[in-house]
């Protein structure tokens, strides 16, 4: 019975040592990374500045004139920084053309991949907006 116990209390640890890790970390596996989702003339309804991710909230009217309310998941908070975001990059009532990869379930949920406004000015992702070898754009927009 005490071998037993034993045995039970080192497996638990041994468990227990390599939860943290394994989950410290989440990648892109829930979203279509095949082909982004282009959402012509969304209109953003919330820009969440957090960490560890912003969000993108737009309101998009499909081909049948219905409403479909996105959010959107940007990469890490001072990786977008770095190329220029800031937390008036978007705005509410801003109208955009948004691309974005969707998740797998097809729900209007997604990793955002750019964003092209208005004026021609276009800001992408930290991570998956770069078409041109992995060099994101740096124009700033603000």
């Amino acid at each position: 019975m005490k071998t037993k116990v034993l045995v039970m209390a080192a497996v638990f640890a041994g468990l227990a040592s390599i939860d943290g890790p394994v989950l410290a970390h989440h990648g892109a596996a829930a979203y279509d990374m095949s082909k982004p989702v282009v959402l012509k003339n969304a209109v953003v309804t919330e820009f969440i500045w957090i960490n560890p991710h912003p969000l993108i909230k737009a309101d998009f009217k499909d081909e049948q004139g219905n409403v479909q309310h996105w959010t959107m998941e940007m990469g890490s908070t001072v990786s977008a920084q770095l190329i220029g975001w800031t937390r008036t990059t978007v705005a509410p009532g801003d109208i955009v053309t948004l691309y974005v990869w969707q998740a797998k379930t097809r729900v209007p949920v997604g990793r955002f991949n750019k964003v092209e406004f208005s004026d021609g000015t276009t800001m992408r992702d930290t991570q998956t907006g770069a078409d041109d070898g992995g060099r994101a754009d740096t124009g700033v927009r603000q």
